[in-house]
C-alpha cells in the first residue's frame, strides 16, 4: 500500500493506512488470536454448566450458584483492572498475561479437592477471563478500516459461540468415555489445551500502532505497519504527540453517558445471556426428569447453542450494513417478547423450552450480545478504550453474576414463569435504553467516534486562545496609545484584523468538520453555539477597533480604556473555562468564569450608561458628528462584552446538560 504524501499530520497519515487496508492475512491472524480468548470465556461458560452436574460437593442450589458465579466475579475485577493497564502498559503484554491465568487456574480448578478451593481457582480463572474482554477488543479494533470493522469485532465475539458448542462436544464425548466421578475433572481440564495453543501465538504479536502513537512512540508504531504490514509512513511528517491516560476523565466529562450507556446495556443483556444459558442444563433435567440420563439435557443444550450461530452470523453479515443501534434494539426486544409470552402461557414441556431458547439465542446474538461488545471499543479514545471497555465488561459482569446466583434461587422459590419475567422485563430495559442513548457508529474512522470530543477540545482551546490575544492586544495598544498625542489607531486595527483573520480560519475549518458525518459526546448544535459565540467576541473586537480606525480617533479616553480592560479581563476568563472543560474542577471553573464574566458585563452596562450620558451633558461642547462617532465606539465595545457573556451562558449549559 501507498503511503499518503500528502498528510499533514502523523496520526493522520498513519492511522490513513490502517483506516483504508483490507483484510489481510495478518488481519485474520489477528483475528483469530483475538477470538481465541472470547473462545475461552464462551467454552468456561458451558463447560462449568455441565461439570456442575457431576460435582460430588455440589450438594444444594446455593453450591451450584456458588461454583457457576466464581469465575463471572473473577471477570468484574479482571476486566476493570487489566483494561486500565492494558491502556497505561499495553495491549501486547496483557494480551499473553491474561491467558496465563486461564491455563494455570482451569488446570488447579480441575484438582481442587472442595467447594472453597473450586471457587478460589475459577474466581482467578474469571480475572484472566474478563481480562481477555477489553484487551482482545481493543486489539482487534486498533488494527481494522471503518469498513471492516463492524463484522471483524462481530467475527472475534462470534468466537465465543465456537467455545460453547466446542465445550459442548467436549462434554458429551467425556461422559460417553464413562470415566466416572471424575469426569467433570476432564472437562474443566479440557479447556488448558486451546488457551495454550493460543498463549503461544500470542506471545509473537505486535504492540497496536494506535497505542503506541497515543503514547507517543511513532517509530515503534511505524515498525508494526511497515514490518507487519508492509505499509510505509514517511518520517519526516511524523511527530511525537503523547496522550495522558486518565480513568477520571470517563467520569467527569460527556464521556460519562457513553459509561452509562455501555455499562448498563451490557449488565442488562448479561442478565440474559448468562441467566439462561448457565440454566439451560438444569431446566431441562427438571423438564426430562429424574429417570432420563444427564446426557440427554447436554445433548439438547448443544442443539440449541447451534441456534446462537445464526444469531452470530447476522450479526456479522448486518452489522456494518444495517447499524449497531438497529440491531441492538431489535435484539433485546426479540429476547424480551419470546421470554414475556412463555412466562404467561408456561407450559414445562421440552417443545415449549427448545422454541423459546432457539428464538432468544437468534436474537440474543444477532443484537445486544454481540453490539455491547463492539459499542466500548468504538466510543472511547486510544488511551481510554482499554478502560472504557473494561469498564462496561466489570457492569456486565456483575449482571453476570446477578443471573447466575439469583435465578436460580427464583427459579427455585417461584418457578420458571417468574425467573423468565425477570430476565423479559431487564431485556425490554436494555431496548428502551438503547433507544435514549444508542449511537450508531457503523463505517465512521474509529478517531471520528472516539476523538472527535478531544478534537473539538483542541478547536475551542485554538480559539480561545486567539481571542485572548486580540483582546490582549486591542488593550495593550489603548495603553501605549494613551501616552501619545496622536496614537496609531491604523496599525492597532491591523494587529487586530490578524487575529480575526485566524479565528475566521479556525471556525471555517471546525464547521467543515461539522458538515461531516460524526458521533460526539457534545451535540453539534452545541458545538456550533460555542463556535458561533467565540467567533462573534472576537468578530466585535475587530469591529470596534475598525470604527475607531475609520473614524479617524486622534486620542483613546479613560472610558475606551476601561473597556479594553474589561474586555481583556472576559477573555482571560473564556480561556480559563475552555481550558478546564477537560480537568477534574471543570464545575467550579466554569461557573466562577462565568459569574466573573457575568459581573464585567454589569460594569460595561453601567460605564455605556455613563459614556451616553456625558456625551450629551455638555450640549455644544463637541460636534454632533464627533458624538455619533462616540457613541457607535462605546455602543461597540459594550456589544463585545455581551458576546463575552453569550460564551459564558453557553459554557454553563454544558454544567447541566453534560454534568461536566
Amino acid at each position: 500500500m501507498r503511503p499518503d504524501n500528502n498528510a499533514e499530520a502523523p496520526s493522520t497519515s498513519l492511522i490513513g493506512q490502517l483506516e483504508s487496508s483490507n483484510v489481510s492475512r495478518s488481519t485474520i491472524k489477528i483475528l483469530a488470536l483475538s477470538g481465541a480468548g472470547v473462545f475461552m470465556d464462551g467454552y468456561d461458560l458451558f463447560i462449568i454448566g455441565v461439570a456442575v452436574l457431576f460435582i460430588p460437593f455440589n450438594s444444594t442450589k446455593f453450591d451450584t450458584a456458588l461454583i457457576t458465579s466464581a469465575a463471572l466475579l473473577g471477570a468484574v475485577f479482571g476486566a476493570v483492572l487489566f483494561g486500565n493497564l492494558a491502556d497505561r502498559l499495553g495491549r501486547r503484554r496483557l494480551y499473553v498475561v491474561d491467558l496465563v491465568f486461564f491455563v494455570v487456574f482451569a488446570a488447579a480448578s480441575a484438582f481442587a479437592q472442595n467447594i472453597w478451593e473450586l471457587y478460589a481457582f475459577r474466581f482467578l480463572l474469571g480475572i484472566g477471563i474478563g481480562a481477555d474482554y477489553p484487551i482482545s477488543a481493543s486489539y482487534i479494533t486498533e488494527f481494522v478500516s471503518n469498513r471492516h470493522r463492524g463484522k471483524l469485532i462481530a467475527s472475534v465475539f462470534s468466537f465465543q459461540g465456537l467455545g460453547l458448542l466446542g465445550a459442548g462436544a467436549v462434554g458429551i464425548a467425556l461422559v460417553k468415555l464413562n470415566l466416572g466421578p471424575d469426569v467433570w475433572r476432564w472437562m474443566l481440564l479440557s479447556g488448558v489445551v486451546p488457551a495454550l495453543v493460543a498463549l503461544t501465538a500470542r506471545t509473537k504479536m505486535p504492540e497496536t500502532p494506535r497505542w503506541y502513537l497515543s503514547h507517543g512512540r511513532v517509530d515503534d508504531a511505524q515498525n508494526v505497519l511497515s514490518g507487519y504490514f508492509g505499509y510505509q509512513v514517511p518520517k519526516e511528517k511524523l511527530e511525537v504527540v503523547t496522550e495522558r491516560v486518565s480513568t477520571r476523565e470517563l467520569l467527569i466529562s460527556p464521556y460519562s453517558r457513553r459509561v452509562i450507556f455501555t455499562s448498563v446495556s451490557w449488565f442488562l443483556v448479561d442478565v440474559g445471556v448468562y441467566g439462561i444459558g448457565i440454566l439451560t442444563p438444569t431446566l431441562l433435567t427438571e423438564i426430562y426428569g429424574p429417570s432420563v440420563p444427564l446426557l440427554a439435557s447436554v445433548v439438547t443444550s448443544v442443539q440449541l447453542f447451534a441456534f446462537a450461530g445464526v444469531g452470530y452470523v447476522s450479526a456479522i453479515a448486518l452489522t456494518d450494513v444495517v447499524g449497531r443501534k438497529p440491531l441492538q434494539i431489535v435484539g433485546f426486544f426479540g429476547m424480551a417478547i419470546p421470554l414475556l409470552v412463555a412466562a404467561l402461557l408456561w407450559v414445562p414441556s421440552l417443545m415449549v423450552v427448545v422454541a423459546l431458547f432457539a428464538f432468544f439465542y437468534v436474537f440474543e446474538n444477532a443484537g445486544p450480545n454481540t453490539t455491547t461488545w463492539i459499542y466500548p471499543v468504538e466510543l472511547f479514545p486510544t488511551r481510554l478504550r482499554g478502560t472504557g471497555h473494561g469498564l462496561a465488561a466489570t457492569v456486565g459482569k456483575m449482571g453476570a453474576v446477578a443471573a447466575t446466583f439469583f435465578l436460580p434461587l427464583i427459579l427455585l422459590t417461584l418457578g420458571a414463569p417468574a425467573m423468565l419475567t425477570v430476565v423479559g422485563l431487564a431485556c425490554l430495559a436494555g431496548g428502551g435504553l438503547t433507544i435514549l442513548m444508542g449511537i450508531e457508529t457503523k463505517r465512521l474512522s474509529l478517531e471520528d467516534v472516539s476523538e472527535i470530543f478531544k478534537s473539538f477540545y483542541e478547536t475551542f482551546d485554538r480559539i480561545s486562545a486567539n481571542l485572548e490575544g486580540a483582546a490582549q492586544t486591542f488593550r495593550d495598544e489603548v495603553v501605549e496609545g494613551s501616552k501619545d498625542a496622536h496614537p496609531d489607531v491604523a496599525s492597532m486595527a491591523l494587529a487586530v484584523k490578524g487575529f480575526e483573520h485566524t479565528g475566521d480560519d479556525i471556525v471555517h475549518e471546525a464547521f467543515t468538520r461539522l458538515d461531516k458525518k460524526f458521533v460526539a459526546p457534545i451535540d453539534r448544535d452545541d458545538i456550533s453555539r460555542l463556535l458561533k459565540t467565540l467567533d462573534d467576541t472576537l468578530d466585535f473586537i475587530d469591529a470596534s477597533v475598525s470604527r475607531m480606525s475609520i473614524y479617524r480617533v486622534e486620542s483613546y479616553s479613560s472610558e475606551v480604556l476601561r473597556f479594553a480592560e474589561i474586555i481583556l479581563a472576559q477573555a482571560k476568563e473564556i480561556r480559563r473555562a475552555i481550558v478546564a472543560l477537560k480537568g477534574a474542577k471543570a464545575p467550579v471553573v466554569l461557573d466562577a468564569a462565568a459569574i466573573k464574566i457575568h459581573e464585567l458585563e454589569n460594569e460595561a452596562d453601567d460605564l455605556l450608561h455613563a459614556c451616553l450620558e456625558g456625551l450629551f451633558a455638555e450640549p455644544g461642547r463637541a460636534s454632533a458628528f464627533d458624538v455619533i462617532k462616540q457613541k457607535e465606539i462605546y455602543e461597540y465595545l459594550e456589544t463585545t462584552t455581551d458576546k463575552a457573556e453569550d460564551v459564558a451562558d453557553v459554557l454553563r449549559s454544558f454544567l447541566i446538560k453534560y454534568s461536566l
